[in-house]
């Protein structure tokens, strides 16, 4: 827009000259002939400016290739090394080439590295435009086409269903390690994200005990360190009741617990209210046989908070407000994705619940069967 408006005064300034110097035709030479070698300029660099910032501009180069770096680096810069980068690529189905709303055609693998580069770090849209090639307005679609693309597989890998048959299994890990609830299989909390303050809506965002805008989120971890169940996003104000009560999850534990025929449950901080699957922390005035309940119970229901510190290490962009502005970019879809692509890894690498529990997570390849089995016996009945 400046370098449009400094073209602009150029030739206006040389139609001023040539009233000015009319009567001095060396003058009026001189300084036409300046003025028309800076206009020139002018319109090469607003060229290349439409070209750089144009959606459809060809690419300055071949892109970013994996191929050159090694293992170790590309975990630091994707989370992933090169095997488990190019299996998620299958499991996930990304295709040979994705395509945009507007028409653009981009690589899969680029576009699935593009969303693991900016959701694990702080790299700005013209950084990464210079990493990939690509102009902005590209990289953003870029990176819109490949979220969207992997948050299709947010719903069915991250619902309690698929677990069904291993809950009982679960419990009894948690009974070996000593957990004084014999049926408790897994443990509930809620985590709020900050965003920058909403256009629209503010209100229903903005968190009174924070003191900040927030979505809200719950989540079920279980014992091989896995979000077994998550839902969200809800309003920042929203209270734990609330989002327990939308997300259906005190009807679904009864359901699965009838089709099994066990006594199942899940144990929470004192903000849950007391179900026959959902226990929770004691409050108020305690014994001290009570306060030793809660205090041994705590240290398994940290691996809830072990879940959300390691998605906030894994991919900082989820926990950095300042890029996270409802209305003008998909912040839910980026916490969701985050949350799967956490549980990938640990398929993949482990976790420190893993050893707390003496517990293995599924491969990959069995955690994508998984909930494709479970999403394909829901679609025959």
């Amino acid at each position: 827009m400046e370098m449009e408006r400094f073209r602009v005064r150029i030739v206006d300034l040389r139609v001023v000259m040539v009233v000015v110097a009319d009567g001095d035709p060396d003058l009026l030479v001189a300084f036409t002939a300046i003025l028309d070698v800076l206009a020139s300029e002018c319109e090469e660099r607003l060229r290349t400016l439409h070209e750089w910032w144009s959606p459809r501009a060809p690419p300055a180069s071949p892109g970013r290739s994996a191929e050159s770096l090694t293992d170790d680096e590309l975990r630091g810069s994707f989370r992933f090394g090169r095997d488990a980068i190019a299996e998620l690529l299958g499991l996930l189905g990304f295709p040979t080439v994705l395509r945009s709303a507007s028409g653009r055609r981009f690589g899969g693998k680029e576009a699935f590295l593009l969303l693991l580069l900016r959701l694990g770090g702080r790299e700005r849209g013209l950084e990464l435009a210079q990493v990939f090639g690509q102009s902005p307005p590209a990289i953003s679609e870029m990176y819109n086409v490949a979220l969207d693309h992997v948050f299709l597989h947010v719903a069915p890998a991250m619902r309690l269903e698929i677990w069904e048959e291993h809950l009982p299994a679960f419990a009894r890990v948690l009974r070996e390690r000593g957990c004084p609830e014999g049926h408790c299989f897994g443990f509930i909390d809620g985590t709020m994200l900050t965003i920058c303050r909403p256009t629209t809506g503010q209100e229903a965002m903005y968190n009174g005990w924070k003191r900040q805008h927030k979505v809200k989120y719950q989540c079920v971890v279980l014992p091989n360190f896995l979000i077994g169940d998550w839902f969200g996003p809800a309003a920042g104000r929203a209270h734990d009741l609330q989002v327990l009560a939308d997300s259906n999850l005190v009807a679904r534990l009864q359901g699965m617990r009838g089709r099994l025929d066990v006594e199942l449950c899940v144990y929470g901080d004192p903000a849950y209210p007391v179900h026959d699957v959902l226990l929770r922390a004691p409050k108020g005035k305690m014994t001290n046989a009570m306060e030793a309940y809660a205090t041994l119970m705590s240290h398994y229901r940290e691996s809830v908070e072990w879940v959300f510190g390691k998605m906030g290490e894994l991919w900082p962009f989820v926990t950095d407000a300042r890029r996270k502005t409802p209305g003008s970019c998909a912040t839910s879809k980026e916490d969701c994705v985050a949350a799967l692509l956490t549980n990938y890894h640990t398929c993949r690498y482990g976790g420190v619940a893993n050893r707390y529990f003496d517990t293995l997570p599924p491969s990959m390849s069995e955690y994508c069967a998984m909930y494709h089995l479970h999403l394909d016996n829901q679609n025959m009945q």
